[in-house]
Order: structure tokens, then sequence, then C-alpha cells
């Protein structure tokens, strides 16, 4: 009977620590809202620099869901935001230089992120536009995207 017991403590034991482990490591691994947000607009920005209006468009969400809210209104839905943003810059060589400035960073979850930038584009030396933007970035299906945005 003490060895029944001995051998259950020890199995016990083993599964717990596996178990604590498990979720040490995941901790480790996994990439936090603050990090996800940063790294998500580096890409979109570094795609639009690029010239790469597809791939910048790749950081939203692209679902009927997501928000658009600008001086012009609120349009709901990635396809009516891209093909603003195609007519908008129909020559790659008009999207000019995108750079931001993190005003906000802040975790509203553990898959969310709330992203505060004063951000502008250039061309040839010349503000194009800019102002401030709120971004609502959430982890969905194992990527960063902006589901919603405020730009100003």
């Amino acid at each position: 009977m003490k060895r029944l017991l001995l051998l259950f403590t020890l199995l016990f034991t083993h599964l717990t620590m596996a178990d604590s482990l498990k979720n040490e490591l995941t901790s480790i691994t996994a990439e936090s809202p603050i990090e996800g947000a940063r790294k998500g607009l580096d890409g979109q920005v570094n795609a639009w620099n690029a010239g790469n209006l597809e791939a910048a468009m790749s950081f939203y969400w692209n679902s009927p869901e997501m928000l658009w809210i600008s001086k012009n209104g609120v349009e709901k839905a990635w396809q009516p935001v891209l093909e603003m943003f195609e007519q908008d810059f129909k020559d790659r060589s008009t999207m000019g230089t995108y750079s931001y400035e993190p005003l906000h960073l802040e975790a509203l979850g553990k898959d969310a992120a709330l992203y505060v930038i004063r951000w502008k584009i250039e061309r040839d030396g010349k503000r194009l536009m800019g102002g401030i933007s709120s971004q609502v970035w959430k982890k969905m299906n194992g990527k960063w995207v902006i589901t919603s945005e405020h730009a100003s």
C-alpha cells in the first residue's frame, strides 16, 4: 500500500510540474498585445514604404466588421477601405513615406491593444497628410491586425 501511495505521489508531482512548466513556457513565448501591435504597425509601415499597398492592407482585419473612421465619415468593411486607398494612391510612387510617433500603447486584454500614434505621409519633402490615429489591434487567427481605426 505504501508503494502504491508513493507511486501515486510521484506521478501526481510529475504531472503537476509538467503542467506548470508548460504554462511557464507558454507565457514566455506568447507575444504580448504591446509587442503584437508594435510589430504589426512596423510591418504595415515597412510595406507602405516599399510601395506595397496590398501588403500594407494585410495588417487590417479583412472582414465586413472592420471599422475605419476619418474626417470623411465611417466606413465599415475591409474592401471599401482598400478601394479608397487604391483611388487615393493609384500609382505606387504617390504613396510617399509613412512615419509615425507612438503616443500611447495599452493592452486591452491578452489579445488586444490600443495604439495611439501621430502619423504623417511625406513625398518629396512635403507633407501630404497626417494627424493622430487610434488603432485597436487584435490577435485574429494567430495574426495581429487592426480591427478599427480612427484617423484624424
